[in-house]
Formats: structure tokens, C-alpha cells, sequence
């Protein structure tokens, strides 16, 4: 009885080593954004290596999201978090100023910091122009949490800051002969790339409930008279009234993802509906 006894302690001890070492060699995540474009951005500088816990996962709502445990044990092992910083964005607001106001040791990348933002839009990373001011803000983060790697990252964001300059460019000259051109969304979230490149959304969403039978003929009209052959929607803020709309103006449906991970290929592809739409 003794013998098994002490073979059983045995055994408990080591399995207690094999627990404490896997803890110990898990790959934590070090660095924690709020969206994936955001990461986008992290990962052509730090490396598909680099562990990057995204806060708001695909097909969330970021007003209304919480944070998982398993996000909240990344969240507190991290070292870099960078926001979104725009006053508007409730999640961060909420979940994320909080914890950051109390662990002075996490270094922050604030994207909207001294930046031209527009009150009640959030959506700053839909510029090109912005996120290529954030990309250099997480480089030098990088430099200061990872000095050793220095010629790797500025390689890396070289190749980054040349990919965003040149999607610049494409969409100017995709967009340039339309300025002053409109186009419809059922959700506001295309201000500030409408802004970079001289176009103008118009909302067709009211709070996210149905429009009235005043407001949508209105919409209608105003869209006849402008010509207006688009409608980008969301899954999320889709409602029934866009088939009318789109069938009476004559205009095609377009699903887009602001949130989409890979941000670069999805500011082209919105260049390009976009410019289609203008030239027809």
C-alpha cells in the first residue's frame, strides 16, 4: 500500500512539471488589437510569428461585443495594444481604456492621436491615409518593445509603407475623374476613405430600423436624380427595403466588410466597384 502510494505522489508531481513547463511554453500573445485590419497592418510588420490577439472576431458587432476570458488573459499578458482611439468607439470605451488606464506598462499605439478624426465615425482604418500613419506609429512600437529586430521590421515596413502608398495611388487614379460622385451605403461606415479620394457617401440606414414610406421615396428620388448604381451593404445592418430600393433606381447590391483582415485587398476591391459604378 505504501509502495502505491508513493507511486501515486510520483506521479502527481511529474504530471505537475509536464502542466507547469506547457504553461510555460505556450506562445502568448503579446500584442492585442481591437479589429483585424488592425492586424493586418501588425502582422506585415512583426511577422505571422508574432501571436496577435484580435479583441472584436469576425462577424461581431463591435458596440455590442465583450471580450472572452481567454481574450482577457491575453489582454492582461500583453505588452503592445493598439487602438482604434476614436472617442466614438465604444468597445474600447468600455473594455479596453480601462484596463489600459491601470497597467501603465502595456505601450499603446493610438491611431487617432492628433489626427483630422470626424465626430460619430469611428471607422478611421477605411483610409489609406490613416493606416499608413498607423503602420509607421506600430514600427517604431516595435523598435522600442524589440530593438534585436530592428532590420527586420524596417525591411517589413518599407514593403508595407510601398504597398500602401501604391494602393493610394491606384485608387486616385481609379477615383480621381469622379469627384463629387455619390454613392449609397446602408451603413456610414466609408466616410473617411469617401474623404481621401474627393466622393461622398450617402446613409441610407435610420438607427438601423426600416426606413418610412416618406423617407424611402425621398431616398429613391434623390438616387433617380443622382444616378446612383450602387449600394454597398452589411450583413449586420441589411434590411428587406434594400431589393426595393435597388429594383426602383436601378442600382446593384454590393456586400462589402469594413472589418475584412485583409484590409489592402479590400480598399482595392471597394476602388474598383466604386469606379465601375461611377462609369456607367
Amino acid at each position: 500500500m505504501k509502495n502505491i502510494t508513493l507511486f501515486s505522489l510520483r506521479l502527481f508531481l511529474l504530471f505537475s512539471i509536464f502542466l507547469l513547463i506547457s504553461c510555460d511554453t505556450a506562445v502568448r500573445s503579446e500584442i492585442c488589437v481591437s479589429i483585424q485590419p488592425q492586424a493586418y497592418l501588425v502582422n506585415r510588420i512583426a511577422g505571422e510569428d508574432m501571436k496577435v490577439t484580435v479583441m472584436i472576431p469576425p462577424g461581431s458587432a463591435p458596440p455590442t461585443y465583450a471580450p472572452t476570458a481567454s481574450q482577457i488573459r491575453d489582454l492582461h499578458q500583453s505588452k503592445l495594444y493598439v487602438k482604434i482611439g476614436h472617442p466614438d468607439f465604444l468597445f474600447e470605451k468600455k473594455h479596453i481604456d480601462p484596463f489600459l488606464d491601470n497597467n501603465p506598462r502595456v505601450l499603446k499605439v493610438n491611431m487617432s492621436d492628433s489626427l483630422d478624426i470626424l465626430p460619430g465615425d469611428a471607422h478611421i482604418w477605411l483610409s489609406p491615409t490613416i493606416m499608413l500613419i498607423a503602420s509607421e506609429r506600430i514600427y517604431k512600437a516595435f523598435l522600442a518593445l524589440y530593438p534585436e529586430n530592428k532590420q527586420l521590421y524596417t525591411e517589413r515596413y518599407e514593403a508595407l509603407k510601398h504597398d500602401i502608398l501604391e494602393l493610394d495611388t491606384e485608387l486616385r487614379n481609379m477615383l480621381d475623374g469622379a469627384r463629387g460622385s455619390e454613392f449609397l451605403t446602408m451603413h456610414p461606415a466609408w466616410t473617411y476613405f469617401a474623404r481621401d479620394y474627393g466622393i461622398k457617401q450617402v446613409s441610407v440606414h435610420d438607427e438601423n430600423k426600416a426606413l418610412s414610406v416618406q423617407k424611402l421615396a425621398a431616398l429613391i428620388e434623390y438616387a433617380k436624380e443622382k444616378d446612383l448604381k450602387v449600394i454597398f451593404i452589411q450583413k449586420e445592418f441589411a434590411f428587406e427595403q434594400v431589393d426595393l430600393l435597388s429594383r426602383e433606381i436601378g442600382a446593384n447590391i454590393v456586400a462589402l466588410d469594413p472589418l475584412s483582415a485583409d484590409w489592402l485587398e479590400n480598399l482595392r476591391y471597394t476602388g474598383q466597384i466604386l469606379s465601375k459604378a461611377f462609369n456607367e
